[in-house]
């Protein structure tokens, strides 16, 4: 018995030994506080932490992208702007132009500031115009300081037949339609200097050809209006034409193409 005894204690002392000797040839028995596995734990590389300065930087590139982008924005619109306005400049310069009645000699047609408050708004231009019967040009002259308004009776060539007593106006043998002129019943058309200019017969009717280059012009308000039937106005240059008028922009109520054009 007591040899078994110290058998069994050499065995199992034999066992501890070889179980020793597993761990520290580093088997699957290793001891995690070895000295062996120490240094490999000392020397394994720590984990990386989020760096805060790289989220801060991202959201001020972020903010600095949205600026740029209002600034770009901006400057869009600016540019833009510029733009239109620079062609506004053009079109308003040397294809349309922007004019006030001024005087009575358009009643009822067109109404002046001298007895009105209201004084029409027009848009006139000279692009591509060659005048004709009918239409309302404005017209530089050398019998007045400022440019005049009226309406194209006939033009170079035209023969002209005009009744003071009726108020009847023929061109080319055609009666015109004039609804649109502030005719005096019972009394004649002023007929100005007709009578030196171009003669006038004993029915009071004077009839004459325009002359080359030359339009006839007369206002609307027949009877208080200088135009060519007056010596110092008389036939006008073509190339005085400052323009047509195309469009009344004021009043908002009369917006559109004056009567008879």
């Amino acid at each position: 018995m007591e040899d078994n005894d110290s058998k069994i204690v050499k065995d199992e002392l034999a066992g501890d030994a070889g179980s020793d000797t597993e761990n520290m040839n580093g088997n699957p028995g290793t001891d995690p506080e070895s000295p062996e596995t120490a240094p490999e734990e000392q020397n394994a590389p720590a984990a990386e932490e989020p760096v805060e300065a790289e989220e801060v930087n991202t959201d001020g590139g972020k903010n600095k992208a949205r600026v740029s982008k209002h600034v770009k924005g901006a400057y869009d619109y600016v540019e833009t702007f510029c733009a239109a306005l620079a062609v506004l400049l053009v079109v308003f310069l040397f294809i349309f132009r922007y004019t006030a009645v001024e005087g009575d000699s358009m009643l009822p047609t067109l109404h002046g500031g001298e007895s009105s408050n209201h004084a029409d708004r027009l848009i006139i231009s000279d692009l591509f115009y060659t005048p004709k019967t009918g239409d309302i040009v404005v017209v530089m002259t050398n019998a007045s300081d400022y440019p005049l308004i009226k309406r194209v009776i006939a033009t170079e060539g035209q023969t002209v037949r005009i009744n003071f007593n009726t108020w009847e106006v023929t061109v080319d043998g055609v009666t015109l339609d004039e609804t649109y002129i502030k005719k005096i019943e019972n009394a004649p058309m002023a007929s100005g200097n007709m009578r030196s200019m171009y003669g006038i017969d004993a029915n009071g009717v004077c009839e004459f050809t325009v002359s080359k280059g030359k339009v006839f012009v007369m206002g609307d308000n027949r009877n208080n209006s200088k135009d060519s039937r007056y010596q110092g106005v008389g036939e006008q240059d073509v190339d005085h034409i400052l323009g047509r008028v195309i469009l009344r922009l004021y009043p908002f109520s009369e917006f559109g193409k004056p009567a008879g054009t």
